[in-house]
C-alpha cells in the first residue's frame, strides 16, 4: 500500500512538472522553425543591403564614433558617412532629390535645418515605426521620462542630446570670463572690433544665439541692433575659423560658438573656454546641437537605416556619440562625468527649448531682422 502511495505521488509530481513546462513555453513568444524576431529580420535584411548612408556632423572624432562602433557590432553592414553642417547638407540633399537621386538613408544633425528645410520639403518619413528595441523605447531610460521630438507632430525629428547652450566663448589666457554677468556687457565699447561671430544670416549656431537674444524679454531687438551695428563684429561662415581667431588672439570674444567644434579644438590644446549661460542673469536656452536624427524618405537601405537608428539610441550608441561630440545624451544611463554643471539641464528649471518647431519660426523672423541690419 505504501509503495502504491509513493507511485501516486511520483506520478502527480511528473504531471505537475509537465504542466509547469507547458505554461513556461506558452508564456514566451511562439517561434516556429524559420521564424525570426523582428530585430533578427531587420538585421538579416540590413546585411543583404550591405550598407547604410549617413549624413552627419563634421569632425573626425564624431565620424569615427558613428561609423567604427556600429561596423564592429554589425559586421557586414558598412556605414557610408558624409560629414557637413546643415547649411551645406540640406541644399545638396534637396538638389539630388529634385534630380531623382535618393542616395541617403538618415541624417544626424541640428533640428534647425531639419525643421526649416527638410521637413517642409516632405523629405522625411516618421521615425517612430523604426524604433523596435525595448531598450530604446522604454521612457524610463530617457530624461524627463520620454523620447523627445523637435517637430510638433512628434513623429519625425527625434532629439537625443540636450545641453544648455553657451553663447559666448573666450580665450582664457586673454580674457577673464568672470567679468560677464549680463549679455548687455557685450555692448561695452572696450569690445568694439574685438568680437567675432558665426554668421547669423545662415542656419547655424550664430543664428541660434541671435534668436535667443532677439526673443528674450530683457534683451530683444534693441540689444541685437546695437550689437550688430555698433560693435564692429567680424562674421565668418566657418565655425572653426571663429574659434581659431580667439585662440590666436586675433579677436577676444566668439559669439555663437559651435560647441562640437570647440570640444574638438580644446582636445587639441587650443585655449578656448565657453562662458556658461548660468553665469548670465538672462539665463540660456536648451540646445540639441547636432544631436537629433531623422529618417529620410525613399531611403535606399531602409533596413540598414532602421538597424542604425536603433543602435544609435542604445546606451552603447549614445555613449560613443556623447564622448566624441561633447554633447550630453538624454539617456539617463549614459555617463555625464565629462560635463560641467553649467552645461547640463537641470530638473525643475524652465528653459527655452531652442530646437523645437515653434522656436524655428522665431528663428526665421530673427534671420530676416539680421539680414536687414547687415544689408544682406
Amino acid at each position: 500500500m505504501a509503495g502504491f502511495y509513493r507511485c501516486g505521488i511520483l506520478l502527480l509530481l511528473v504531471l505537475m512538472g509537465n504542466c509547469a513546462v507547458s505554461e513556461a513555453q506558452n508564456s514566451q513568444p511562439r517561434s516556429e522553425p524559420g521564424l525570426k524576431t523582428e530585430w533578427e529580420r531587420v538585421l538579416a535584411a540590413a546585411k543583404e543591403e550591405g550598407k547604410v548612408v549617413v549624413l552627419g556632423p563634421p569632425g573626425a572624432a564624431v565620424r569615427r564614433a558613428l561609423t567604427e562602433n556600429f561596423e564592429k557590432l554589425f559586421p557586414g553592414i558598412a556605414v557610408e558617412y558624409s560629414g557637413s553642417t546643415g547649411s551645406t547638407m540640406a541644399p545638396k540633399l534637396l538638389s539630388e532629390r529634385r534630380s531623382g537621386y535618393y542616395l541617403a538613408d538618415l541624417h544626424i544633425g541640428n533640428p534647425g535645418t531639419i525643421l526649416t528645410s527638410l521637413l517642409p520639403a516632405g523629405a522625411l518619413d516618421s521615425i517612430r515605426p523604426t524604433l523596435i528595441l525595448p531598450d530604446v523605447v522604454d521612457p524610463q531610460k530617457w530624461w524627463q521620462g520620454q523620447l523627445d521630438f523637435a517637430d510638433q507632430a512628434g513623429q519625425y525629428n527625434l532629439v537625443f542630446s540636450s545641453n544648455v547652450m553657451s553663447h559666448v566663448a573666450t580665450n582664457p589666457q586673454l580674457v577673464n570670463k568672470e567679468q560677464f554677468r549680463s549679455y548687455s556687457d557685450l555692448l561695452d565699447p572696450k569690445w568694439r572690433g574685438k568680437i567675432t561671430m558665426s554668421d547669423p544670416t545662415i542656419m547655424g549656431p550664430g543664428l541660434g544665439t541671435l534668436t535667443f537674444w532677439y526673443n528674450h524679454p530683457d534683451l530683444g531687438k534693441e540689444f541685437v541692433r546695437r550689437l550688430l551695428t555698433q560693435q564692429k563684429v567680424t562674421f565668418s561662415r566657418e565655425n572653426r575659423q571663429v574659434l581659431e581667431w580667439i585662440a590666436r588672439g586675433e579677436h577676444l570674444l566668439a559669439l555663437g560658438p559651435d560647441d562640437l567644434m570647440a570640444t574638438e579644438l580644446r582636445a587639441k590644446g587650443l585655449p578656448i573656454e565657453p562662458v556658461h549661460s548660468d553665469q548670465f542673469k538672462e539665463g540660456g536656452l536648451l540646445n540639441a546641437g547636432f544631436g537629433s536624427v531623422v529618417l529620410i524618405n525613399r531611403a535606399p537601405h531602409p533596413n540598414a537605416a532602421k538597424a542604425y537608428i536603433n543602435w544609435l539610441l542604445t546606451k552603447e550608441g549614445q555613449t560613443a556619440w556623447s564622448k566624441a561630440s561633447g554633447y550630453p545624451s538624454r539617456r539617463l544611463d549614459v555617463s555625464r562625468d565629462q560635463f560641467k554643471p553649467g552645461e547640463l539641464p537641470k530638473e525643475g528649471v524652465s528653459y527655452l527649448y531652442g530646437y523645437n518647431e515653434k522656436y524655428a519660426t522665431m528663428r526665421a523672423e530673427t534671420l530676416k531682422f539680421a539680414k536687414e541690419l547687415l544689408g544682406r
